[in-house]
Formats: C-alpha cells, structure tokens, sequence
C-alpha cells in the first residue's frame, strides 16, 4: 500500500495536465525536473516499454506496474553500486559536488545549481543537505532513472 500511494504522488506530480495519464512529454520533463537528463531516444524506449496498451499514454495501472517492475534486485544492486561511485569520500552522504559531479558522469550531461538543490530537496528527507545512502536507495526517481539507464545499455 506504502508503495502504491509513493507512485500515486509521484504519478499526480508527472501528469501536468491532470488527465489521469502521463504522455511522453510528461514523463521526460517530469524526470528532468528532478535531475535525470536522458536524450530523447533513452526515454522513447522505457516510454513504450511500459506503454503496454500502446496508446501513447502511461496510465496509473501502467506507471504502478512500472514502479513495482523496477523494485529488483538487479535494479538494487545497480543503485547501490552507483551510489558507491558517486559517493567520492565514501562517508555514505551525497554532498552537492558529489550529486553535481555523480549526475553528469551518469547522464552525460551537465546539472545547474539550481538543479541539484531541487533534487537535494526531493530526496533529502532529514533535511540535513546531504542525500544518505538510504535516502537515495529508498527513492523511486533514483529506481526509475537506472532503470532508464540499463534499459538503453
């Protein structure tokens, strides 16, 4: 239930436009909005990955189904490991540089300021200005972008 109501705000967050439904525009500006830059063509493929009825729309049964399909292992150990590579001083605290410099070496792309302190407001839920190892692993954006990652490897 914990997980359904997480994706049910997570969904209501993306879908802009209130219609019950995140069209592909949607869920690309939504996951750039909390700091995952992928080109067009990475979120095209997870897009229709999980646009089962293939109507150009992700609707809540899809984007829960989405949620529950990238709780994996594999998905775990991958955020895990990508958790220890970012966290360059290893003390288990995502600090600002860290996040800045993890998310481009990620993505490939550059983060602004303004960017990372948005994310860091997203995920850090003690308030302390650093993301903890659990806060990240715990977090279904972080889910989602590695699992547009993998997707496109």
């Amino acid at each position: 239930m914990a997980e359904e109501n997480t994706s049910r705000a997570l969904f209501d967050f993306f879908d802009k436009n209130n219609d019950e439904g995140l069209s592909f525009e949607e869920l690309k500006q939504g996951m750039a909005s909390v700091g995952s830059k992928f080109s067009d063509e990475e979120m095209k493929k997870f897009f229709d990955k999980y646009d089962t009825d293939h109507n150009g729309i992700i609707d809540f049964n899809e984007f829960l189904a989405l949620c529950i399909a990238i709780n994996t292992s594999d998905t775990e150990k991958a955020i895990s490991q990508l958790f220890e590579t970012v966290d360059q001083d290893q003390n288990k605290q995502l600090s600002k540089a860290e996040l800045r410099e993890g998310i481009a070496n990620y993505t490939g792309k550059s983060i602004s300021d303004e960017e990372v302190t948005a994310l860091i407001t997203k995920l850090d839920l003690n308030g302390d200005g650093q993301i903890s190892y659990k806060e990240f692993t715990d977090n279904i954006l972080v889910k989602i972008a590695v699992t547009v990652k993998e997707d496109n490897n």
